[in-house]
């Protein structure tokens, strides 16, 4: 299997740092308050004393779905940067083939060549694909 290109592992690098740093931004906005104030994750950050306690709970649930969802992201990146620093980016972690350099730089958290993507999602009725 021929190394990625040293232009695409750069793109990738680029690409994986500067979706990092973005989420990480994103996550802090949502969680750094004054010192007077619960982040808006909290578990009751969103119950003040004449709300609707159901509002207030989907808003927390929300909220924390959220929150769930960053930390897989951000996951998913990091696995993608330990890869390129070791030379495993561009494998497909189910068959062992080479995964094209434009699915990589459309999707760099991409882990599955297309077949297995499509074979996937046609054994778990998903028909969603991998997502940065």
């Amino acid at each position: 299997m021929p190394p990625l290109s040293q232009s695409v592992s750069e793109q990738l690098r680029a690409s994986l740092h500067q979706a990092r740093e973005d989420l990480l931004d994103t996550v802090r906005s949502r969680t750094d308050s004054p010192d007077d104030e619960a982040p808006s994750i909290g578990p009751l950050a969103h119950q003040g004393q004449s709300d609707d306690a159901p509002q207030s709970e989907m808003l927390s649930h929300n909220e924390q779905h959220l929150a769930d969802h960053e930390s897989n992201l951000l996951h998913e990146i990091d696995v993608a940067i330990g890869k390129l620093e070791s030379g495993g980016a561009g494998i497909c972690e189910s068959c062992g083939r080479d995964i094209p350099e434009a699915r990589l730089l459309a999707t760099p958290t991409v882990r599955l060549c297309i077949e297995c993507q499509e074979q996937l999602e046609k054994d778990q009725h998903s028909g969603r694909g991998p997502s940065m």
